[in-house]
């Protein structure tokens, strides 16, 4: 079907490219594409004839995330199965060196008081044991990759079941689940919003097929997962791990991450003439999400007329930072960016979202689904939207921004005045209100929650 779409769209702009004179140089582009095509299609094959032999060994499990980073909810995940030390083998699917390296002191600083990490607590080096004996990394769409999928017991992902043109096939003695990367979030994604592509839905509805269970944090999102490519998988209403980070009992982890963050940007820990030490500064992150039409004129906030505004309503010293969407930076979009201050702290390689929104003090987003996350932290939040007629026309919401507790603005000037305006007395009922309809039961241990169903469905209770 995909092929079929493809072929025909090639075939409505032949009248194009033969009239601007391009008919060769496009040929020998899909004679590639084609080479590329055919060489897929065989190792789908070979996957499809070769997979299906592959022992299932209850202990192992992978986790294939989105954009294949140790991030989101599949790492919650995994970090609180490494704290048990469990007898099981974890695989993370990653394509970057430098994710290669398990950080046990993140892991540990849950557990570490004030997030202060030490090296000779035998709790640390058991983990760093662990972590080199049990946790292995693989190339996305290897050999190794493909091994450890076919015999793996459970299965971890948070989007796509396998990328989009590397599909392969799942035993019923398999147990496939969907942790997704969204939760509350604004935007549409079904079949009849999503426009970016067409690979992407075909390689979705293939997901929904094969998932056995999605873990899901509110009715909310059981009810969007129903009404995209999962209409009949089973639900655990578990809750998000990644949202764990939010609640008390991660209060040893957010320390340590601010630290670490403060420690390695230099702007932060700088005295200034007259100042006897560096000034404690709170953090504002700007965070939009990608555009389908990769329109980047649509990020233009001015950085110093909202950090004017958040001192004047907050007091104290702020730092912006600014992060741009992984499609954005993918398609090198992200080097348009403008919001330049001595005051602004670019944290777009920054691998883990929800890392800092732990130590974020006000959020500022567009319609991107991570200010529903940080909306459980009770902290200021705000929406800045420049083109918030188009994009509806151009994606959809599931509700209006009306029912949210954040205020829309549609301009710099705007987005200042509601900082400076912001209720913190309202606040607070606003949020609950919202949460409260979703049904959402975030509440600190969903890592322990789902760790505890993964022990039962390898047969380790």
């Amino acid at each position: 079907m995909y092929a079929h779409k493809v072929a025909l769209k090639k075939l409505k702009s032949l009248g194009l490219v033969l009239m601007e004179g391009k008919l060769l140089r496009r040929l020998a582009v899909n004679v590639k594409i084609f080479w590329v095509w055919l060489d897929r299609k065989i190792g789908n094959i070979t996957r499809f004839c070769v997979m299906p032999f592959y022992k299932v060994k209850n202990n192992s499990i992978p986790f294939l995330p989105l954009q294949h980073g140790v991030a989101c909810n599949p790492k919650y995940i995994s970090d609180e199965l490494i704290r048990r030390k469990l007898p099981i083998d974890i695989y993370w699917s990653v394509n970057r060196a430098q994710y290669a390296k398990m950080k046990v002191d993140h892991i540990y600083s849950k557990l570490a008081p004030d997030g202060i990490i030490d090296e000779e607590d035998p709790d640390y080096n058991a983990l760093q044991e662990y972590v080199k004996e049990h946790v292995h990394f693989v190339r996305p769409n290897s050999l190794a990759y493909f091994q450890a999928a076919g015999s793996a017991k459970v299965l971890v992902t948070n989007e796509l079941l396998g990328d989009k043109f590397y599909p392969f096939p799942i035993k019923k003695s398999q147990i496939t689940t969907e942790t997704w990367h969204g939760s509350l979030g604004i935007k549409r994604f079904d079949l009849s919003h999503y426009k970016t592509n067409l690979s992407w839905p075909e390689a979705a509805k293939r997901t929904g097929r094969l998932t056995s269970y999605c873990f899901s944090n509110s009715t909310f999102e059981e009810n969007v997962f129903r009404e995209t490519f999962w209409e009949k998988t089973p639900m655990l209403r578990l809750g998000h791990a990644r949202n764990d980070i939010f609640f008390d009992n991660y209060e040893n982890m957010r320390k340590f991450l601010r630290n670490e963050f403060i420690v390695k940007h230099p702007s932060l820990t700088r005295v200034e003439e007259g100042q006897e030490e560096a000034p404690e500064y709170q953090f504002a992150l700007y965070a939009p999400t990608f555009r389908d039409s990769h329109n980047f004129n649509v990020f233009k906030l001015d950085p110093e007329m909202v950090l004017e505004a958040l001192r004047d309503r907050f007091g104290g010293h702020w730092k912006l930072l600014v992060r741009y969407h992984n499609n954005d930076k993918k398609t090198g979009a992200a080097k348009k960016n403008t919001i330049k201050s001595p005051d602004v702290i670019n944290v777009t390689s920054y691998p883990d979202m929800q890392e800092l929104l732990s130590f974020t003090d006000v959020a500022i987003t567009d319609y991107s689904s991570w200010i529903f996350d940080f909306v459980l932290t009770g902290k200021p939040g705000f929406i800045f939207a420049m083109d918030i007629d188009e994009y509806y026309n151009e994606r959809g919401f599931y509700f209006g921004f009306e029912d949210t507790p954040f205020t829309v603005a549609k301009d710099s000037e705007t987005l200042a005045e509601n900082i400076r305006n912001f209720d913190a007395e309202s606040y607070p009922a606003k949020v609950k209100a919202f949460l409260d309809d979703k049904e959402c039961v975030d509440d600190g241990h969903a890592s322990e929650r789902i760790a505890d169903q993964i022990e039962e469905w390898m047969g380790l209770h």
